[in-house]
């Protein structure tokens, strides 16, 4: 995990590495890859129809709902994982995903400050494409609202999922790599 020096406090979010996430992602790269090229950019899931990121394909949110048994894998580890991580005090609550939906980046993505509507998000990187400092897109973190300077940072990395509480607001540094980022976003309740 990627601290700023400036602000080493924890934030309400984890990093978990998907078990065999190599072979899953190898299959959700061409599925959603196919997906892209063979359906029309969403544009934005969001009510208001304004986008936080540009230059980028956008599924639908209903991916939870794909009987792709990849896409079901990945919707079972990230409740089991919010369950145990983000526990509601009364055991009968049990988180949920409400939505799921992926963006593949193309060079010069860039995704502005927002938060989530749920409990929990996440975000997982099916390909983090050429990754580094170099080629930007860092996902950042703001932990005090004030602030316009991110207090955490992370390098996208294939197989990780980061899930964060949905309050918690964020964005995508400018992405400059020349292969495409796919990632898969998901909210809960």
């Amino acid at each position: 995990m990627n601290k700023s020096a400036n602000n080493p406090s924890r934030l309400p979010m984890a990093k978990f590495q998907i078990p065999d996430h190599q072979n899953i992602n190898k299959r959700l790269r061409n599925f959603l890859l196919k997906m892209s090229r063979d359906i029309s950019d969403r544009g934005s899931n969001n009510t208001s129809g304004v986008s936080y990121f540009n230059n980028k394909w956008l599924s639908q949110a209903q991916l939870h709902k794909s009987d792709n048994s990849d896409l079901q894998e990945l919707v079972r580890f990230a409740e089991e994982t919010a369950n145990k991580v983000f526990r509601s005090p009364d055991p009968d609550l049990v988180i949920s995903t409400t939505a799921m939906w992926s963006i593949v980046s193309k060079a010069g993505l860039t995704g502005s400050r927002h938060n989530h509507a749920g409990r929990v998000s996440g975000a997982y990187y099916v390909d983090a494409g050429s990754s580094g400092e170099a080629d930007g897109g860092l996902m950042q973190f703001y932990q005090q609202p004030e602030s316009a300077i991110p207090s955490h940072q992370f390098k996208p990395e294939a197989g990780c999922l980061l899930l964060f509480s949905s309050s918690l607001e964020h964005s995508v540094s400018a992405y400059s790599g020349s292969k495409p980022r796919i990632v898969i976003s998901l909210n809960m309740r």
